[in-house]
């Protein structure tokens, strides 16, 4: 199996992960991923929500797909197929510099610079806490000339993040496949700064340690697609923030410096430009810290899908510097057919497998609450059908109840309808007509105005009446196509055979539930 590596670098790169995370989980992965995260702002909201996902999809993919398990999914089934692990477990986030007071002058050592050394550094970068004495605790607040002299100055130490990726790089020489991706952003901070420093240095170890034939670098860049409201204080250190009338003239500058460094240096073999005509309004504005958690945004999917296409699809030409830039057929919406697919022989795979994955969460709404009774659960259900065919009646249910696995299943999945609740009410702000699903019966609260970096809360359990309609209407069918299966056909499946595939226990139940819940054309 090839080793395929993401590293999201900052803020937004930490989003793409998130969408990439989801993707897998539907089914539209490679066989096995590496995370990273790179971040300068310890506690960002981004970043920690992302890290929370991955350990979330990971204990769930444990528990549903570990050999000796007692309620294990088969590898028919594409549920959590992908297994993915962290480059760092225990330090899953690489922070160049820790210790809160840091500064760029600290970190260049101003104070023993020669004098001509200290004209220099009086001349690139501002004097005080504008540039030169900035604490580097939340970031580099949209400076990225900060933070690639910073990075720079940390990646040449013996650091392990860096020292771990290397070695993953170097199974190629053994005759493996690698495949490393970065996701980041050309504005803001961390990311500006911290996608083109990385993607040098590697290429630079690349060459000097002969490591070229069997590894292949790509990149994800997210041009400005989101904007926000001023900051509530201009004074002092508060002032020292990004801006959104900013971020398209550092956008631009920043794609002349990519222009020029990739033409002649070569650096990546394929790198996607992702970005949007008209700018998500967030409605407000966080600096930094856990409070900078924003919420998952459309272009964020067509990222995460220009992240597995790279690492799934073949890439045959040697030292092609190939730029990819997303377009969909209408610029007030956002429809199946804008979804680039991974596949090249299923053009249809991201309808395939997201709306597989959205109707299934759908039907867990409804399905689990049942499948989690106590006492009487034979009693009020042993005599339908669905409880022999789907192999319930040799659960061990109250002896040996799965109540781990369900209760991780159902965070995942309240995580996946979250995320996409998110991309849905959002759309609108871009004056973009979402074509793709309907979670409004999903959501059992909304908090967007009270708590906007977490504005909806996903509902616990469907009622009966309630989960015909959710589930016929949660994905929005592609035009002149067939109708979508319904929910009563669903319930006919379950209740007269169990999916294919060696599932064990209750792991019948979920891949029945799963497979029924296609679209007609899985």
């Amino acid at each position: 199996m090839p080793t395929n590596i993401i590293i999201g670098v900052g803020g937004t790169g930490a989003k793409i992960v998130e969408s990439v995370i989801h993707t897998c989980a539907a089914g539209l992965g490679p066989e096995g991923l590496t995370v990273g995260f790179v971040d300068q702002d310890q506690s960002n909201g981004n970043v920690t929500r992302s890290l929370d996902l991955l350990n979330k999809y990971v204990e769930a993919r444990r528990l549903w797909r570990a050999e000796n398990s007692s309620n294990r999914l088969g590898e028919q089934t594409e549920l959590l197929k992908t297994e993915l692990r962290s480059l760092l477990p225990g330090q899953e986030v690489w922070v160049p510099h820790r210790d809160q007071q840091t500064t760029l002058a600290m970190v260049l050592g101003e104070a023993s610079m020669p004098q001509e050394d200290r004209h220099l550094f009086d001349l690139l970068f501002a004097a005080g806490e504008e540039e030169q004495d900035m604490p580097l605790d939340e970031g580099y607040r949209g400076r990225p000339n900060i933070g690639a002299a910073a990075m720079t100055a940390r990646v040449g130490e013996d650091v392990e993040f860096w020292r771990t990726l290397i070695q993953k790089i170097e199974q190629a020489k053994g005759g493996e496949d690698v495949r490393l991706v970065l996701a980041g952003s050309v504005f803001g901070g961390t990311g500006a700064a911290g996608f083109p420093t990385l993607a040098r240095l590697i290429r630079n170890q690349l060459r000097e340690r002969r490591v070229t034939r069997n590894v292949k670098l790509g990149g994800i860049l997210m041009l400005p697609y989101f904007a926000f409201n001023a900051p509530e204080k201009e004074e002092g250190v508060q002032a020292n923030v990004a801006r959104r009338e900013q971020l398209l003239l550092q956008s631009q500058g920043a794609l002349k410096y990519y222009h020029n460094l990739f033409k002649d240096e070569g650096v990546f073999d394929e790198l996607y430009f992702v970005g949007w005509n008209r700018m998500f309004d967030l409605g407000y504005h966080r600096p930094g810290k856990a409070e900078q958690a924003n919420p998952p945004l459309a272009p964020e999917l067509l990222a995460a899908l220009g992240v597995v296409t790279f690492l799934t699809k073949e890439i045959e030409q040697e030292g092609q510097n190939r730029v990819f830039v997303s377009s969909r057929q209408q610029d007030d919406v956002l429809s199946w057919s804008d979804l680039p697919s991974p596949d090249p022989n299923r053009p249809d795979a991201p309808f395939e497998r997201l709306g597989q994955m959205l109707r299934f969460a759908t039907a867990w709404l409804y399905w689990r609450p049942l499948l989690s009774q106590r006492g009487g659960f034979k009693r009020i259900f042993g005599n339908d059908p669905w409880y022999r065919v789907q192999g319930l009646d040799k659960v061990d249910f109250k002896t040996a109840p799965p109540d781990a696995e369900l209760r991780k299943l159902t965070e995942y999945l309240e995580k996946f309808l979250w995320w996409a609740a998110c991309i849905e009410h959002y759309s609108p702000s871009a004056r973009t007509r979402f074509d793709l699903w309907r979670t409004t019966p999903l959501v059992a609260q909304v908090t967007r105005e009270e708590n906007p970096t977490d504005p909806y809360q996903i509902a616990q359990a469907l009622r009966e009446e309630a989960f015909g309609p959710a589930f016929d209407q949660v994905v929005v069918n592609h035009a002149a196509a067939d109708a979508l299966p319904s929910a009563s056909e669903l319930i006919r499946k379950i209740n007269e055979q169990a999916a294919p595939g060696e599932n064990r226990g209750l792991g019948v139940m979920v891949a029945s539930l799963h497979q029924y819940s296609h679209t007609g054309r899985a």
